[in-house]
């Protein structure tokens, strides 16, 4: 999994934030489906507002990832929904 999010591409999600500070109709439904509504980020300037959704872009790849990935470290019978319970779990905690 960190192979898909380094150091470079943390950074790159912040250059991305402040090179292209507008946010599209997928970056406030995605705000807002994660909980980041208006009132959370309401005195934030644009490019936070698009970083966060950046994030939570990203987050959201983590957790359709997350189940195929730990697949192996869970106990054996232990079904996948219960991992993807863990794996929105993880999400949220990180939000």
């Amino acid at each position: 999994m960190k192979n898909n999010h380094t150091f470079i591409d943390r950074n790159f999600l912040i250059f991305k934030a402040v090179s292209q500070p507008h946010l599209t109709q997928e970056d406030v439904i995605r705000l807002k489906t994660n909980g980041l509504n208006k009132s959370v980020l309401n005195v934030a300037p644009i490019w936070l507002q698009k970083w966060a959704s950046l994030v939570c872009e990203y987050l959201e790849f983590e957790e359709d990832m997350f189940p195929n990935f730990f697949l192996e470290d869970y106990p054996k019978g232990m079904k996948v929904e219960d991992i993807k319970i863990d794996a929105r779990a993880q999400k949220e905690t990180q939000i």
